[in-house]
């Protein structure tokens, strides 16, 4: 059985550029580097609405459910059965965004991100799947 456990969310501007989070030094998971925004499912709640809370969390960001474009669900090694969906939201524009958690926000071209050695491996990934 699928249990999705966490989200994350590449968001894509309107000049076809993406916008990352540069993580706290000070974190858990991948201090220091260059990721998605997202987070953790919390009790029963959708990838959806999961996504809409992590994403007002993090940028005080509103946004409707509709929009997200699934990539798809990434298995988490080691945690069989374990998954993180992950979405594309189009049209994001930065200066619109208020960073509540994390560094910075970080704004790549896909080649730029695919060569950057901050970037995590597993946002190389899911870029390829773009």
């Amino acid at each position: 059985m699928q249990k999705i456990i966490g989200i994350g969310v590449i968001l894509q501007t309107p000049h076809n550029t993406y916008l990352f989070q540069e993580r706290d030094h000070n974190t858990v998971m991948h201090p220091g580097k260059i990721a998605p925004f997202g987070g953790g499912v919390e009790d029963n709640e959708s990838a959806h609405i999961c996504t809409k809370r992590e994403m007002f969390e993090e940028l005080h960001l509103h946004i409707n459910t509709e929009q997200l474009i699934s990539i798809q669900l990434f298995e988490i090694p080691d945690q069989q059965g374990e998954y993180i969906h992950m979405f594309l939201l189009k049209d994001v524009h930065k200066n619109e965004l208020t960073l509540a958690e994390g560094k910075a926000i970080v704004e790549l071209s896909k080649e730029e991100a695919l060569a950057h050695e901050n970037v995590t491996g597993f946002t190389k990934l899911v870029l390829e799947y773009l």
